[in-house]
């Protein structure tokens, strides 16, 4: 599958989110539910999302998902407990899109990774994240949806990294 794999530059964005932890096999249902909480959050507060949900992704073993989901805003929220602001860095990301179920969006993921390695790309050190552009809470289980896989990445093209070189020498 083509995931059509870019370098954008993402700009930072304020968010309102909830982070928590799940196993690797409930991990759609939970995004689900955490997109819903926070909608309902924003909501009941009169703040309108500025962009589609997303998910960032701290840590993914074998068995246990770090993961923060929620909306981007352009105001300060105050959070109630569980739903928390926070922020999102900018920068350069490799970005792959995809279409199909959420519960095999990590062939997305493991296509950038992939294409870093393939193109001498070093991840920023930044949680991966994702992006879903169809919005999960009105689609069942197995349905498609589109989304982007969203790695942030320390980007230099190749004739910045012969300057460098040659600046060493």
């Amino acid at each position: 599958m083509d995931f059509g794999i870019q370098v954008r530059e993402i700009r930072p964005q304020k968010v309102a989110a909830i982070r928590a932890k799940t196993t690797i096999n409930k991990v759609t249902p939970k995004v689900v539910q955490l997109l819903q909480e926070t909608a309902e959050y924003l909501a009941s507060v009169g703040v309108e999302p500025t962009g589609p949900g997303f998910g960032v992704y701290y840590e993914v073993g074998a068995f246990l998902v770090d993961v923060e989901v929620g909306y981007p805003v352009d105001v300060e929220v105050e959070g109630n407990g569980r739903v928390q602001p926070n922020a999102l860095p900018g920068g350069k990301c490799a970005v792959a899109h995809y279409t199909g179920p959420h519960e095999q969006i990590a062939e997305a993921h493991r296509a950038v990774h992939s294409w870093m390695h393939a193109n001498d790309v070093q991840a920023s050190g930044d949680p991966a994240r994702e992006i879903y552009l169809t919005d999960l809470r009105g689609i069942g289980e197995g349905e498609e949806c589109e989304a982007e896989s969203v790695w942030p990445i320390i980007h230099e093209t190749r004739a910045e990294r012969r300057r460098q070189q040659r600046a060493k020498a």
